[in-house]
């Protein structure tokens, strides 16, 4: 920070009241000056950002991140995600999905609405939801995995999983290269 930038701070915690009045155009006073300086010694990452293209060449970026809980503040955190992702330098349209895994009932909202200041969406899927009947018939070793996060319906995922590892075994040998002992 410089000094002007300090100059300029300690000038107006000063007047703010005069600030939000004559300059912002709010009627208020101040009831307290709060601290802004945090210090942040963390490690976080998006579970996955990948530059993407669609089928009608569309370049577009792809964040997922994957809860199995309610988290209260998921929406400030995809929208934390969403502002690294950016200040790294990444351009282009980010399409974002928080996928739900949790067995509770889905309760987190999909973004932060602040009326005039923020309006603020990403894509909420809940796995429990999703029928895996179309996944269980691919021939794809990834599509078999993430059968097991859907809802199984009418069917047993005990009696499903031998047949399906079977059919997993064959279809891993095959993309894979590697043969798989039973």
């Amino acid at each position: 920070m410089t000094a002007k930038d300090i100059i300029s701070r300690d000038t107006l915690k000063r007047l703010i009241t005069d600030l939000a009045r004559h300059i912002l155009g709010l009627d208020g006073e101040v009831i307290k000056l709060l601290e802004t300086q945090n210090q942040h010694v963390e490690d976080h990452r998006a579970d996955l950002v990948a530059r993407m293209r669609s089928r009608d060449g569309e370049e577009f970026l792809l964040h997922v991140e994957i809860a199995n809980d309610n988290t209260p503040n998921m929406p400030l955190r995809m929208l934390r995600y969403y502002t690294d992702i950016r200040l790294a330098g990444q351009g282009g349209p980010i399409r974002q999905f928080l996928i739900y895994i949790g067995s509770e009932r889905l309760t987190m909202p999909t973004g932060l609405e602040e009326p005039g200041l923020l309006d603020y969406h990403y894509s909420l899927v809940d796995m429990y939801r999703i029928n895996c009947a179309g996944l269980l018939v691919q021939d794809n070793p990834d599509a078999l995995v993430l059968a097991v996060l859907c809802d199984f319906g009418d069917r047993d995922p005990v009696k499903w999983l031998p047949t399906s590892c079977a059919g997993y075994r064959s279809c891993w040998a095959r993309t894979s290269g590697d043969s798989v002992s039973t």
